[in-house]
């Protein structure tokens, strides 16, 4: 590796960063309302079944959005995009702070989505095709510290401000900093390939959604239906369809939505997989405990997004690290400790699962959840930088857009299974409290979440470097600057 600290202009640092604070808004007000679920079921009368769409429906919406990136970047002037998601960021959040009815908020909610999933893409974008290989780690790390903030800010900013003042203001008080961030950012980026018209493929585009739409929906029925052939197994086996024929099609086509050769690399898939499984419990858990706190617990808002606040800001801290140690050491040594961590941490939590109380969580992510982010650091914005590293120029921008695209939607699905496993102790234990219940539910979703860690500690453990693919890609990119 060169140690020669590679030159990048000030307009592109600045770029890069109003588009990562764009999307760290958009990211805030998505984890900030898993705290406040208690709350709208009261405001609004309804369950949490129904309330927690208020969070998946707007992670469908990213993932959505974000399956049409790899096209967008490349039809439209980056400058557009970003003027479109920055509005789309402050109209959805001002329906969403006077929203009168629950269909109102999601359908705020749904459009500030679409705001989100066309600003994070371009963070990546911008670091992938604008600075140099040798530095490409640690400007992911530090783009994904200023995001990751998100999801350890949110759950302690959503419980302050719906405890001390109101819900509604959630939205209110980030869309002045949402604003600058889109001006700064439509100031200053800019892009090295001029756009490029290729026709729209709305079939593929038809078929992703509703893959994505069944799938989140067999999910969601599974609380309230059991494993019921209408409800349950036939849209699971209508997205499988989705899925097949969208292969079919993309594989025949010379201008797929996404391009299927991404997926001939072997390193990319993995890197890919660990990213989503990673993503999918870090979302499932900030929605799983902080909803146990207030309805087993009968803690409020404040307290139980308290609860995350530490061992998540130890994320965000450690990621420009954990970029650095991969620019210097290669993946297999932060993928090696991270998995370690990821582990104990997880079995821990999961093995003290039946003796939970508001102390012992708090002592935990003090102690293990702090260890369980170590982990996440190491793993999760290094799996993506891996990954687009081991594609071709050409598939950059799909291989971006599923990463980004699979990124929102673990988390929707995250959401959508911990809810349901939630439920499960309902089902379970029909005529104990609901305090038991909901404790039973959450013992069942950690063991669920050890599961997961284990297969993320599996691909990560057995992923091997590829020879000489840093220099060859570093000449790669070199000669195209």
């Amino acid at each position: 590796m060169s140690t020669t600290t590679p030159v990048i202009p000030t307009q592109t640092k600045v770029a890069i960063f109003g588009t990562a604070s764009l999307a760290f808004c958009g990211i805030l007000v998505e984890t900030s309302m898993n705290v406040t679920f208690p709350t709208l079921m009261h405001q609004f009368h309804t369950t949490l079944a129904t309330v927690q769409w208020v969070t998946t429906a707007y992670l469908l919406a990213v993932a959505a959005t974000m399956v049409i990136t790899a096209f967008i970047q490349q039809r439209f002037r980056w400058r557009t995009i970003i003027n479109v998601g920055g509005a789309g960021f402050v109209l959805g959040g001002l329906l969403c702070t006077v929203a009168p009815q629950l269909w109102l908020l999601l359908f705020g909610r749904i459009i500030q989505a679409i705001g989100t999933g066309l600003a994070l893409p371009l963070v990546f974008a911008q670091i992938m095709t604008q600075v140099p290989f040798t530095a490409q780690g640690r400007f992911t790390g530090t783009a994904g510290m200023l995001i990751a903030l998100a999801p350890s800010l949110g759950p302690t900013y959503g419980g302050l401000v719906t405890q001390l003042l109101s819900w509604r203001l959630i939205f209110g008080i980030t869309l002045p900093f949402g604003l600058i961030a889109w001006l700064i950012t439509a100031k200053t980026i800019r892009q090295t390939q001029a756009p490029r018209s290729r026709p729209f493929p709305l079939c593929q585009f038809g078929l992703v959604v509703a893959a994505l739409i069944l799938l989140i929906f067999s999910v969601n029925n599974l609380s309230t239906h059991g494993l019921s052939l209408v409800f349950v197994w036939l849209p699971l086996l209508l997205a499988v369809l989705a899925v097949l024929t969208f292969t079919r099609s993309a594989t025949r086509t010379t201008h797929p939505l996404i391009n299927p050769a991404v997926f001939q690399q072997g390193n990319f898939t993995r890197a890919l997989l660990i990213y989503f499984f990673i993503q999918f419990i870090q979302i499932g858990l900030t929605f799983l405990l902080p909803n146990f706190a207030q309805l087993a617990l009968g803690k409020n808002a404040l307290v139980s997004g308290l609860m995350l606040l530490a061992g998540s800001l130890c994320s965000a801290i450690l990621s420009p690290l954990a970029g650095k140690l991969m620019d210097r050491r290669g993946i297999r040594r932060p993928f090696q400790i991270g998995s370690g961590f990821l582990l104990l941490a997880t079995l821990s939590l999961a093995g003290l699962a039946q003796h939970l109380s508001v102390g012992l969580i708090i002592g935990l992510f003090v102690g293990l959840f702090v260890g369980f982010q170590i982990g996440f650091s190491c793993l999760f914005n290094n799996a993506l930088t891996y990954g687009l590293q081991q594609l071709p120029p050409q598939l950059m921008g799909d291989g971006n857009a599923l990463f980004n695209t699979l990124q929102q939607y673990s988390g929707s699905l995250g959401t959508a299974i911990m809810a349901v496993l939630i439920t499960l102790g309902t089902r379970m234990a029909p005529s104990a409290s609901s305090t038991m219940q909901t404790t039973l539910g959450t013992q069942i979703a950690l063991w669920f979440s050890l599961i997961i860690i284990m297969i993320v500690a599996a691909l990560a453990l057995t992923t091997k470097p590829i020879a000489n693919m840093a220099d060859d890609q570093h000449q790669s990119r070199s000669s195209n600057h």
